[in-house]
């Protein structure tokens, strides 16, 4: 009995970029998005996961309404809190008991790895309640959760970023080829991914960020070919052929890819066959093939951009 195979994640992916869905959009407008990621500390004292929850939410809201993304810590820049509470004290304005809290927030937005700070913002915080979980609830409640007072905060920090990466443009070219050079391409992506468009080492980076993926593909071809074709042998039609389709056609190794399907292809079923003939209509298609190309750079590079940062290694 033939095999019947289900079309292949990548030839779905080819498939829904040849559509224009908003999902796919959003995907390709990733790269050269200014991306700042959030660092939250797991604990801090008198603070529960919930309050650390609804303080993450409420700068990440600050983050959105200034159009920049937050992913993760893994481009480097991150906007992190730092909580100071330096008075706590009972009071009794009437029947009730209530706990007053009084402090200080800061936020900082700071490159990892090079601990340079490009803007802090620091405000007095107050919350009252019967109780302290009650009284730091009502003090987070009272944050502003819109970009008006931390307008000028964000936008300085951003006018920053843009001169860094203008700055250092050779530099972060200069260390993606290094990365690259010793199959770090991962690495070198994410640090590509996230120049901003607005900066003028934008293109230099999309030009270097599709030369890494096209090396990266040239380095893990060869093991595709050969897990596709150990499938295709034990006929595995479905594990082979979805595997083989994950080679890039720009790969030094997509002949073999065609020669295995041709070789293979009449043990198929015709839904298969259309399917092949379809992607091979794709992969000839110069526009649609590079839309493809810079979605999954985008989808790989935020993937590897939201990696978790340790609080205590960015407050140092």
């Amino acid at each position: 009995m033939k095999k019947t195979l289900q079309i292949s994640w990548l030839l779905l992916c080819y498939l829904l970029t040849l559509s224009g869905t908003a999902q796919n959009e959003e995907s390709s407008d990733e790269f050269g998005k200014l991306n700042i990621g959030i660092v939250m500390p797991e604990e801090l004292d008198g603070f529960t996961g919930t309050h650390l929850q609804k303080l993450e939410t409420k700068i990440l809201a600050l983050l959105n309404q200034s159009g920049i993304a937050s992913r993760g810590g893994g481009s480097g820049i991150v906007m992190y809190p730092v909580i100071s509470i330096f008075n706590e004290q009972q009071i009794n304005p009437g029947i009730q008991t209530m706990t007053v809290i009084e402090g200080e927030i800061s936020l900082f937005i700071k490159q990892v790895d090079d601990k340079f700070v490009f803007a802090s913002h620091t405000r007095k915080i107050k919350g009252s309640g019967r109780t302290r979980e009650q009284a730091l609830n009502n003090l987070i409640s009272l944050l502003p959760n819109r970009s008006d007072e931390y307008g000028d905060f964000i936008k300085n920090a951003k006018t920053k970023v843009i001169d860094y990466y203008n700055k250092r443009c050779d530099m972060i070219i200069s260390k993606a080829t290094q990365l690259s050079q010793a199959n770090q391409h991962a690495d070198a992506i994410s640090l590509l991914f996230n120049v901003p468009s607005e900066t003028k080492c934008f293109e230099k980076a999309r030009g270097k960020a599709l030369e890494v993926y096209r090396n990266y593909q040239n380095q893990i071809c060869g093991q595709l070919v050969l897990q596709g074709k150990a499938k295709l042998e034990a006929n595995l039609y479905q594990e082979g052929f979805d595997i083989l389709a994950k080679v890039d056609p720009s790969s030094s190794c997509f002949k073999e890819v065609n020669t295995l399907f041709a070789k293979h292809g009449a043990e198929v079923d015709e839904n298969v066959r259309r399917s092949w003939k379809l992607l091979e209509k794709i992969y000839a298609n110069a526009f649609e093939l590079e839309k493809y190309r810079w979605r999954a750079i985008g989808q790989w590079a935020v993937a590897y951009s939201s990696r978790p940062v340790v609080y205590e290694r960015i407050i140092r």
